[in-house]
């Protein structure tokens, strides 16, 4: 009923989510040289698209001495520059397509889980296009349209006011029921839990630190979950330990899923544990890297339905290697496999709430005088800021980090106190990243 509810409304409102669903099911079928020949042909659509509307690229291309059409293979395309962050926030307004009316698209910006908030433009489409790749992940898995999503995901300014006679009728109809990740603790738990018993099958998507959390809570109370299916973790590292925790609750296979928000749709798991490239989404290079460990190489990854702010070759900032072998389901779609990826760590505050790094991120994202900066929790209520300052910053931004304090009381999460330091540097890890999220807090 909700799945032809849903569908019903889509066509009505002209979204399109549902018919780029149905050309994705068709594609996973096809064999590697077919979807590798579909692939490069959007690809190479992007290239030019890139190369007519957007200044950046223009330059680029006169600047490599080269031209789209000549862009024939996969190590053609490897020699172009690569797109990085701070090229990125350098040349914003050049990376704009002047086929599009910037007051239309949608700003966006990185969780920030490098320490560098990234703020950038999509249209419309491309929300379209990840939702139906988000279903199409789900399905891999094993869910069935109508079927419930409890997605413990979104922004706490979505839980801020009541819902309306008809927003509760809407939630009731929807397949995917949005639990706070951002505010939770034993009775919230609890009513999590009656959510799920009180549905049919149902699976399970958000945050992995947020989901284990859940489950340590059902493993201590003893609570039995019958009715999971599946659990789709995304947007952090999925480590062994929470695998196992997740396992053990809701006696269920637990399936990962790759992509970021200025990359949606990179990889996901399908049910025979195979991690696939989502070939029609995103156009994904493992590059060696010397301070790589082990197989790991730099991801360099190419979002292909992104014709607003094309990023060509850009150096998402995580690590994996491709997988040479074929999967047992079937599906066309090639292997990869994670090494080291981004941990968006969280706080444990005063009666046991959580403080998800997420939200700590968003107040620094857009602040142009910071060019990177970290977390570090001393106790259960003070957490530093340590912040580097750019050349550009100005008493405007020092306005605007002096405001975090007052805008995190606004909001429903637990109770802190933000002291600012600026400093100079970090402690940097494997690759030049450095750790956003440091805790002193030992439980």
């Amino acid at each position: 009923m909700r799945s032809l509810v849903r569908r019903f409304a889509a066509r009505v409102q002209g979204v399109r989510r549902y018919a780029y669903l149905r050309e994705y099911e068709a594609l996973q079928w096809l064999s590697r040289e077919e979807l590798d020949v579909d692939q490069f042909g959007r690809l190479r659509a992007l290239l030019r698209h890139a190369f007519e509307t957007v200044p950046f690229y223009r330059e680029m291309f006169r600047e490599a001495g080269t031209h789209p059409d000549e862009i024939k293979s996969r190590a053609d395309y490897a020699k172009l520059p690569c797109l990085t962050k701070d090229i990125i926030k350098r040349n914003r307004n050049a990376l704009i397509s002047s086929r599009f009316d910037v007051n239309a698209l949608r700003g966006n910006s990185t969780g920030g889980s490098t320490g560098e908030p990234l703020q950038f433009f999509q249209e419309m489409d491309v929300y379209e296009q990840m939702c139906a790749n988000l279903m199409l992940s789900l399905k891999m898995a094993g869910w069935r349209e109508g079927e419930r999503v409890f997605s413990i995901w979104g922004n706490p300014k979505d839980f801020s006011t009541r819902k309306s006679l008809l927003g509760k009728i809407k939630e009731s109809l929807a397949t995917t029921v949005i639990l706070n990740a951002y505010k939770y603790n034993e009775v919230i738990f609890n009513s999590w839990i009656a959510a799920i018993q009180r549905s049919g099958n149902a699976f399970i998507y958000g945050y992995p630190s947020v989901i284990s959390d859940f489950a340590h809570h059902i493993v201590n109370k003893n609570v039995r979950l019958n009715n999971v299916k599946g659990i789709q973790t995304s947007a952090e590292q999925l480590l062994d330990d929470q695998k196992n925790i997740l396992e053990k609750a809701f006696q269920c296979k637990v399936y990962d899923q790759y992509g970021s928000r200025e990359c949606p749709g990179i990889a996901s798991e399908c049910a025979h544990g195979g991690m696939h490239l989502l070939t029609h989404s995103s156009y994904v290079e493992f590059v060696d890297d010397p301070e790589a460990p082990g197989e790991a190489k730099k991801v360099v990854v190419t979002p292909l339905n992104s014709y607003a702010m094309p990023f060509l070759r850009y150096e998402i900032g995580d690590y994996a290697h491709p997988v040479n072998s074929v999967c047992a389901c079937g599906r066309g779609f090639p292997l990869m496999c994670m090494n080291i990826g981004r941990l968006y760590d969280r706080f444990v505050c005063e009666a046991g709430q959580i403080l998800h790094g997420t939200l700590l991120v968003r107040q620094v994202a857009g602040i142009r005088g910071i060019r990177n900066f970290q977390f570090h929790q001393r106790d259960l209520v003070n957490i530093d800021l340590n912040i580097i300052r750019s050349t550009t910053f100005d008493e405007g931004d020092r306005e605007k980090i002096e405001a975090i304090n007052a805008n995190l009381a606004a909001l429903p999460v637990p109770g802190v106190a933000i002291r600012v330091n600026y400093v100079e540097s970090f402690p940097q890890t494997v690759g030049g990243k450095h750790r956003i999220f440091i805790s002193d807090v030992r439980l």
